[in-house]
């Protein structure tokens, strides 16, 4: 692995800088935040700081972080599913392996959620965490089933980890609600969110666009996006 300048600055001078990780990496596309993830994985390992991950990502990314891991890292996962789970009735599977992986859609299931909350972990890393929704209507909070996931998550981990690239939907209160699975209470309005990000000095997460990164000699990694916008006709 050959860490680019972003990658270093995410992994060495925000996430493992803080006592406890409970931290949002929301690079754009293509920033590599599975490279960032292994890294870190590595140092607290490495420290002594963790042994037993659970990464929980969508079904169809599980055998890619499996993949990655393991040529990439010499780190090798276990992944969890509907076959292990019937293989060994009556155990808690989260118990069995120290570094597991498994679906978000699988775990959040009703039938999976009580031997979850069941195990501990040192470090939860989720990918495309911003699938873990909770909408305020008026008064009423609406949570999502991978939303009352991520509150499970938040609880039985010490360091939390969320990787993705969309994590804000143009809902204040929604990008609130999912920086609460963090650090719940952390940011008591939608205010003092936006004054935060204003400030740059979120200490929840981080974000850069493809602009922004580049190699170690300053030449960008991305080609320049430009954005015009084209008119026509209906016939």
């Amino acid at each position: 692995v050959d860490p680019l300048p972003h990658q270093i600055e995410a992994v060495y001078g925000y996430v493992l800088k803080l006592p406890r990780i409970r931290f949002l990496i929301a690079d754009d596309p293509g920033a590599g935040k599975t490279i960032m993830a292994g890294l870190i994985i590595k140092e607290l390992k490495l420290r002594n700081l963790v042994s037993r991950i659970l990464i929980v990502a969508p079904g169809h990314l599980k055998d890619q972080w499996r993949r990655e891991l393991s040529e990439r890292f010499e780190e090798k996962f276990a992944v969890i599913d509907r076959g292990l789970l019937d293989a060994y009735y009556g155990e808690n599977v989260w118990l069995r392996e120290n570094q597991l992986i498994t679906s978000i859609d699988f775990a959040k299931r009703e039938d999976i959620l009580p031997s979850l909350a069941a195990a501990h972990f040192h470090l939860i890393i989720i990918d495309e965490a911003h699938k873990m929704s909770a909408y305020r209507y008026g008064d009423k909070t609406e949570k999502t089933g991978r939303y009352k996931l991520g509150e499970i998550l938040s609880r039985v981990t010490d360091h939390l980890l969320f990787l993705t690239a969309t994590p804000h939907k143009g809902d204040p209160e929604n990008f609130r609600l999912f920086l609460d699975l963090l650090e719940p209470g952390f940011f008591a309005t939608n205010e003092m969110v936006q004054e935060s990000i204003k400030n740059k000095d979120n200490p929840l997460f981080i974000r850069r666009v493809k602009e922004d990164l580049k190699n170690f000699d300053g030449t960008p990694l991305f080609l320049p996006r430009h954005v015009k916008t084209l008119s026509f006709k209906l016939k």
